[in-house]
């Protein structure tokens, strides 16, 4: 009878302990579950607001890049309003010389108008692809100037090279003076000629080669490129040498080679 009553007894107490331990340990378990919960919420909650934020962010950024094609839209359409009142303007004059340094300025403006035509593309908002844009230029130059392609042939070697806008437009105005020498110059007479334009990254270094070259008579023997009163080769000299930090070398043999080694120069702040 004792016995039973001591089994009983240790049974009761082996029940109590248990359903404690039980109790205890599911105490812990909601508490665990209440702060999973919690921690869940909270991440849901940051979730959504990393949502909104990027959600912002890209509006932010399309909203720029919108208003970046829209300035590089309305720069171009400006420089295109200058150039057709300098036209209209030159019409008024009977100088043929004055008429030429008119007609220069706006070949000029229209190889800066179309780097900012080529920033307004799809394509990207913070480089120029310079195998379009050299093939646009050398184009809109031929008919700005009416020579015929019969008479003077293009040779372009270009690579797929893009640059900075602050890079692309010296080498832009580079080349429009260039051919557009090449064109006055280089082929007196109706003289049958070509032009070459090269563009390629240089193998001794990281920068870039680029070169004009014509077959024509060539440079005067006495000429000081960098003492001449031409505007067009100070122009050269200046953006090759200045603005772009490079190496110009110019040789005369069979024709005129301007070769201008240089390298993608940063952007400079100026605010």
């Amino acid at each position: 009878m004792k016995t039973s009553i001591f089994t009983v007894l240790i049974f009761g107490v082996f029940i109590i302990m248990f359903a404690t331990a039980f109790l205890f340990f599911f105490e812990i378990i909601f508490r665990l579950g209440r702060q999973l919960m919690a921690k869940s919420n909270a991440l849901e909650d940051e979730i959504v607001q990393r949502q909104e934020a990027q959600s912002q962010t890209e509006t932010s950024l399309w909203e720029k890049e919108l208003l970046l094609k829209e300035i590089h839209h309305r720069v171009k359409n400006n420089m295109q309003i200058v150039s057709s009142l300098l036209r209209l303007q030159a019409r008024r004059l009977g100088d043929a010389r004055i008429i030429e340094i008119i007609n220069d300025s706006r070949s000029r403006i229209g190889a800066i108008a179309l780097v900012h035509k080529a920033l307004y593309s799809p394509d990207s908002l913070a480089s120029v692809s310079l195998h379009d844009y050299i093939k646009e230029l050398t184009n809109q130059l031929f008919d700005f100037y009416a020579v015929e392609q019969e008479r003077i042939k293009l040779i372009t070697d270009v690579e797929s090279i893009s640059l900075n806008i602050e890079t692309a437009t010296p080498c832009g105005l580079i080349i429009n003076e260039l051919v557009t020498n090449s064109f006055k110059y280089a082929f007196p007479d109706e003289r049958q000629g070509e032009i070459s334009v090269i563009l390629k990254q240089n193998s001794q270094a990281d920068g870039y080669l680029l070169q004009v070259a014509d077959n024509g008579v060539g440079l005067p023997e006495d000429l000081d490129i960098r003492n001449s009163d031409s505007l067009g080769l100070q122009l050269v000299v200046n953006l090759a040498e200045h603005q772009l930090q490079g190496e110009l070398e110019i040789t005369s043999n069979n024709g005129t080679t301007f070769s201008i080694t240089f390298q993608e120069t940063g952007y400079v702040q100026r605010i």
